[in-house]
């Protein structure tokens, strides 16, 4: 399936794969859109910025590791069923968190193009409101 991400940690195969179940699932955990769960993960990323590496690189600082943690619980759920947090905590360490941010990063970035190319937008400011006269007497 375009978007998974496969990858090896603590002696197994993973595939990541951030689809519309984990979407979902960050959604009502976090009570807020997909788009604003990515912004809270790097606020000083935009959604265009995902695939420039030095943008990608200088955001780090910024980065929220626990709502990165909770895209890759749900990103795993769909191949790895019953994962908890404990293992996903396992994985990133034996990883590295700079592997761990190459392989979450991936996914994201497939994640928030899928959602851009089947008709979701990705978050604009609203267009200023005007007064105007809307025809009525």
């Amino acid at each position: 399936m375009r978007g998974e991400v496969p990858f090896d940690a603590i002696g197994a195969r993973w595939t990541l794969f951030i689809g519309t179940a984990a979407q979902c699932a960050l959604e009502e955990e976090h009570d807020k859109g997909f788009f604003a769960i990515l912004q809270d993960a790097m606020p000083s990323v935009g959604l265009s910025d995902v695939e420039d590496k030095a943008k990608m690189a200088a955001a780090a600082r910024d980065l929220r590791i626990g709502t990165l943690r909770s895209f890759a619980l749900h990103g795993l759920a769909k191949h790895h069923p019953g994962i908890g947090m404990a293992e996903v905590n396992d994985i990133i360490d034996d990883l590295s968190f700079k592997r761990f941010g190459e392989i979450i990063g991936t996914a994201i970035a497939a994640a928030a193009d899928r959602v851009v190319e089947e008709g979701g937008a990705a978050p604009k400011k609203p267009a200023p409101r005007t007064r105007g006269r809307t025809g009525r007497p």
